[in-house]
């Protein structure tokens, strides 16, 4: 790779910079520049004296050290030397040192103190290698390296090769370390558990083999080469791979990422002749301190400045292991990070080093402490992008994903799936479980199911009741699959005709009666190994035969966990996906390792919290029977299952917010990420990434953002939250602006579990997508000022502010638009819907009519509340603001009205109101009419007669009657007898007549007129007048009248229409002259009073008299003592 820059000879460093230096770090002042430049090599060389005569630049052009002149007749196999002369000329030699001269007078230029020297070779000169190993002599007093033992310092020729822009990483598979790992299966679930890591990471990775690590070229292409475990390689092709791992990580700053010892072993797992750690120490700068077997060790963070663990706290125990085989490596240089520590027997070491040779490297210690926890995809994200912003590809726009795995063991037992009788089947009571899950937390899973071939004892399937078991797990998004067609309980002892009948007949089988009974192709290509887990060899054979393989746990202490991927290299170019769980079977828990439910449902949240934790969207697979949450027994023993553990389970996955996918989506994705290709760069606060097409289901995670930093918005874009970009299947190019807000555009912000985005355009304020899925969009619109959004394609779920919420309904393809549609006035269509209405309503009732009025942005979510309006009569109606019913708040009375103008007249306005605060008015003009009281007579007999609420003449007649005037001003006539008056509401008019009768004037301002007898009067509530138009109304005597609630101030006593005085020589109807208390008559028509003990009580007893007797002429009682004086009476 050219450098843009040619150096100038000048005996300074002003052209150089620090990724020119080769010497890794020399100490005590000394330091080694070297760089292609054009046509010749250029080398600078620093010394902490003037460097002269004597010294050596010694170059092994062909890179073998085996060949080439011998310095001290052990080092160098040097081709060439560059040896300085006393007279200070520099010349390129052949042989020993200044021996034969091949080039004199080189270009050369020393500083003024002479502890710098540059000079240049020239490439044709020696043979234009790819590269040169060097080694040198200053001033025959200084060796560097310190001793030639050491490896030797590399300057790398142009090549032509040009890196790759793309973010991609290789993952290795080493032939030749997984034929001598203490077991092939395990390696392949490390070599899988890396893929998975990458996935994780977020960058798209190829699967490349030993062959692959001699070609510069090839090499080029990734950031970062990760190597699950590499300890053994073909001793032959050590060095030419180390040779191409140094130029390939120096000229193109690849990064580095390995586990345990790295390319130390042969393939006969002999250590390497020589130092067999100097590839490490070449590639890593890090070599083995210590190890061994067996030990406890305890792995902790130690990552203070978060380079590349982010996330863990200083100390956080990552985990704890018992009894297992450790190493300890050390950076040589001592610039190497140590990023977490193991602590055995109370020593710490470093478990995971952070070095840089040519790229960003991660050693971890051993394969256990890279693969059992999340920690490799951070070194691949560190490796790959740094520690500032960046962008990941993930393969879900949520927290993770989870796999559910539902082996179907009862599928091929006839009595199970349709017992005899009317009893449920193991699949009646599976799918309402499944429905229920569906509805509660969106789940789906993949079944996968046995065929049978014994019908005789039972063992086969009976299409016509199972296809419709299949068909409803289909339709609920689910998959169906093979679990073989006999369920063998050991696959690994099967012949390979045998695999070909289990799972290639199975999947025929399952295709053809599907197919048939749905109408369509159908494609069943998954399947779950059966049985007792498989060994890599069986799973070779059973991925002949479908196009992914879910096959026996792997977890810690069980292989690796988060085996997702492709099992070798081969599995990748034929594009065969391999799916592990790796959380335990609820039949290992609950049957085999004799748990309780508690214990099992502990487990299982443990080995959650454990996949998910650090991670960046995770894969879980969760394994579990058809006889598990249905509590099935086939030979009537209690379940030792129950539904809770599995809906609990379930439950905690969707807090996480996991996105629960089919085991054949899965597959897809991981398909579709090894096959897609990201670039990105980053200025400043931009990041501009390119994806290549994808399934609709992935997103762009950013990361290494500022605190408080979200996505202020992607240009053209709309589909996104605070930190992830959902991807279209296509893929495209985004620029993703990070700042304290989201800019205000309508966008996306949350797509539906499993949905696939096709496209998707906008402006900002309308938004047009498709999607391919069911359930719920989220969206957060564009502030709509007065405007209202319309939706098509979908149905408006909820609107709460700027969040709406967008149902897409069953399971399809869905064109939705988003638009907006401007706010217009509600009119009001009550009476013909014009400014003004009247009616006409009878008094004394309050109902009067119902306002309506019309929104055209109704259908949008705009709503109409009704009020009344300021002004006029208004404080006398209410009205329902939803419903639009007018009233009076109390009925209009025709001889009392309320309106302004007292002529029964009300005027009242309307108001319709939408929620955009758009009004329409109309005034109504209400007028109240009179309702006409009745009148009536009695009979000769005693009788009960009842008024209406409004003006009614009552007249007894004959007869002890009861006349109740009930509301309304009323008159009532109580005729001969004793009779009963009672006025109640309104002002009424009571006239006793002849008898002895009881008045009760009832609430309002009454007039009691007793008449002849003995009369009971009560005026009631109000102001009350009480009549007397004769002497002899009221005796003066025992049977003179009561008054029993006469109130002084308020009540009259009216006698203006007795004459007082009726001398024949007083003319004319005279009127009373009231003299107070117990006084003396001395004239006629005197009033007074007194107080008198009747009967036990007092009363205030009034007397009048009307001619010149001294005695009074009539009485009457009020019950009570009183104070009285003229203004009481109208006399």
């Amino acid at each position: 790779m050219a450098n843009a820059t040619p150096v100038t000879v000048d005996g300074t460093l002003n052209d150089w910079t620090a990724g020119d230096r080769i010497d890794r770090g020399l100490d005590a002042g000394y330091a080694i520049y070297a760089r292609s430049d054009g046509a010749d090599f250029a080398f600078a060389m620093t010394a902490p004296t003037a460097i002269g005569a004597n010294t050596t630049a010694w170059l092994n052009t062909d890179r073998n050290a085996a060949n080439g002149y011998q310095v001290f007749g052990f080092a160098g196999g040097a081709e060439f030397n560059v040896n300085f002369a006393a007279d200070g000329t520099v010349s390129l030699y052949s042989g020993a040192a200044g021996q034969t001269l091949i080039a004199s007078g080189l270009q050369a230029a020393w500083s003024a103190d002479r502890t710098t020297v540059e000079f240049k070779v020239p490439k044709a000169a020696i043979g234009n290698p790819n590269a040169i190993d060097t080694i040198y002599d200053v001033n025959d007093t200084a060796f560097l390296p310190g001793s030639y033992s050491n490896p030797a310092f590399t300057v790398f020729n142009d090549t032509g090769v040009v890196a790759d822009p793309s973010h991609r990483i290789a993952i290795v598979w080493s032939d030749t370390t997984a034929n001598a790992y203490f077991s092939k299966t395990a390696y392949s679930q490390l070599f899988m558990a890396a893929q998975s890591q990458a996935m994780q990471a977020g960058v798209p990775f190829d699967i490349l083999t030993e062959g692959d690590l001699t070609n510069l070229a090839t090499l080029a292409k990734y950031d970062t080469i990760v190597f699950p475990s590499f300890r053994n390689v073909e001793a032959g092709k050590a060095d030419q791979i180390a040779q191409t791992l140094e130029q390939a990580t120096t000229q193109f700053g690849i990064g580095l990422v390995a586990a345990g010892e790295f390319m130390t072993n042969g393939a006969d797992n002999a250590a390497l002749a020589g130092d067999s750690y100097s590839r490490m120490k070449l590639l890593f700068d890090a070599t083995r301190v210590t190890g061994g077997f067996p030990a406890d060790v305890t792995v902790k963070a130690s990552d203070t400045s978060q380079l590349v663990l982010d996330g863990y706290a200083d100390g956080q125990v990552i985990r704890q292991y018992t009894g297992i085989g450790w190493n300890a490596f050390t950076s040589v240089s001592g610039t190497g990070t140590t990023i977490a520590t193991e602590t055995v027997n109370g020593q710490t070491y470093a478990a995971a080093i952070a070095t840089q040779t040519g790229g960003r490297n991660v050693l971890f210690s051993s394969e256990a402490v890279m693969a059992d926890d999340n920690l490799l995809q951070k070194a691949i994200d560190y490796s790959v992008h740094g520690n500032g912003l960046s962008v990941g590809l993930q393969m879900t726009r949520q927290s993770g994903l989870f796999a559910s795995r539902v082996d179907m063991d009862q599928s091929q037992e006839r009595e199970e799936v349709n017992p005899a009788g009317t009893a449920p089947g193991i699949y009646d009571k599976l799918l309402p479980i499944l429905t229920e899950w569906k509805t509660d937390y969106n789940f789906v899973g993949s079944y996968y199911v046995n065929v049978g071939n014994d019908a005789a004892n039972g063992q086969s399937t009976d299409w016509a009741v199972s296809l419709p078991v299949y068909k409803a797990l289909l339709d609920a998004g689910n998959e169906v699959g093979s679990h073989s067609y006999t369920h063998p309980e050991n696959t690994n002892l099967l012949t390979d005709a045998q695999i070909a009948f289990e799972f290639g007949q199975s999947r025929a089988e399952l295709e053809k009666q599907l197919s048939a009974y749905l109408g369509k192709t159908v494609t069943v290509g998954g399947a779950a190994v059966p049985g007792a887990p498989e060994q890599i060899a069986t799973s070779q054979e059973i991925l002949k035969y479908v196009t992914y393989l879910s096959g026996g746990y792997s977890g810690v202490g069980a292989g690796y966990p988060n085996a997702v991927g492709y099992m070798t290299p081969q599995n990748a170019a034929d594009d065969k996906v391999y799916i592990a769980p790796n959380t335990s079977f609820d039949f290992s828990l609950i049957e085999f390792q004799k748990k309780t439910v508690a214990e099992a449902s502990a487990i299982w949240a443990k080995e959650f919290a454990a996949l998910t934790a650090g991670g960046d969207a995770p894969v879980v697979v969760w394994p579990w029977h058809d006889y598990g949450p249905t509590m099935w027994s086939s030979d009537g023993a209690t379940s030792p299952y129950t539904k809770q553990m599995f809906t609990t389970f379930i439950a905690q996955a969707a807090a996480a917010g996991v996105e629960f996918v089919t085991l054949a989506d899965l597959a897809g994705r991981v398909s579709a990420f090894q096959n897609t290709t990201i670039t990105s760069t980053v200025v400043g606060n931009t990041i501009t990434a390119t994806v290549g097409a994808t399934t609709g289901s992935f997103s762009l995670d950013v990361d290494g953002q500022s605190s408080g930093q979200v996505i202020k918005g992607v240009a053209g874009w709309y589909a996104y939250d605070a930190d992830t970009v959902f991807l279209p299947k296509a893929g495209g190019t985004y620029a993703i602006t990070m700042g304290a807000v989201a800019d205000d555009v309508t966008h996306i912000t949350a797509l539906p579990m499993r949905a696939t985005l096709t496209t998707l355009s906008g402006d900002g304020r309308d938004l047009a997508f498709t999607v391919e899925g069911e359930g719920k969009v989220t969206v957060d619109l564009k502030a709509p000022g007065t405007d209202w959004t319309t939706v098509s394609g979908g149905t408006i779920a909820s609107q709460i502010g700027e969040i709406l919420t967008i149902d897409l309904g069953a399971i399809g393809v869905h064109d939705v638009k988003i638009g907006h549609q401007a706010n217009v006035d509600p009119v009001l269509t009550s009476f013909g819907g014009g400014t003004t209405g009247s009616l006409s309503i009878a008094e004394n009732g309050t109902a009067l009519t119902t306002i309506t009025a019309t929104d055209a942005n109704i259908v949008w979510g705009d709503s109409i509340k009704y009020s009344i309006g300021a002004g006029g009569d208004g404080a006398n109606f209410s009205i329902d603001a939803t419903t639009g019913v007018l009233k009076f708040v109390n009925a209009p009375d025709f001889e009392a009205p309320t309106d302004a103008n007292r002529d029964n007249i009300y005027g009242v306005t309307v108001v319709a109101t939408d929620a955009r605060g758009a009004i329409d008015t109309q005034t109504l003009t209400i007028g109240v009419t009179d309702v006409v009281g009745i009148t009536k007579t009695g009979t000769i007999f005693s009788e009960t007669i009842n008024g209406t609420s409004e003006q009614d003449v009552l007249d007894g007649s004959w007869g002890n009657d009861v006349l109740n005037g009930l509301g309304g001003n009323d008159r009532l006539i109580g005729g001969l007898g004793n009779d009963t008056l009672n006025g109640g509401a309104g002002n009424d008019t009571l006239i006793g007549g002849n008898g002895r009768d009881i008045l009760s004037g009832g609430d309002g301002n009454d007039i009691l007129i007793g008449g002849d007898d003995l009369d009971m009067m009560t005026g009631g509530a109000g102001a009350d007048i009480f009549r007397f138009e004769a002497r002899g109304d009221s005796l003066a005597s025992a049977s003179r009248d009561v008054i029993t609630d006469f109130t002084v101030g308020q009540d009259k006593i009216d006698l203006s229409m007795i004459d007082a005085n009726t001398s024949l020589f007083a003319r004319g109807d005279q009127a009373f002259s009231f003299i107070g208390t117990s006084a003396r008559f001395t004239a006629p028509g005197q009033l007074r009073y007194s107080y008198q003990m009747i009967g036990g009580k007092e009363f205030t007893v009034v007397e009048g008299n009307i001619d010149s007797g001294a005695g009074a002429d009539f009485s009457i009682a009020l019950a009570g003592q009183h104070v009285l004086t003229a203004n009481d009476f109208f006399m």
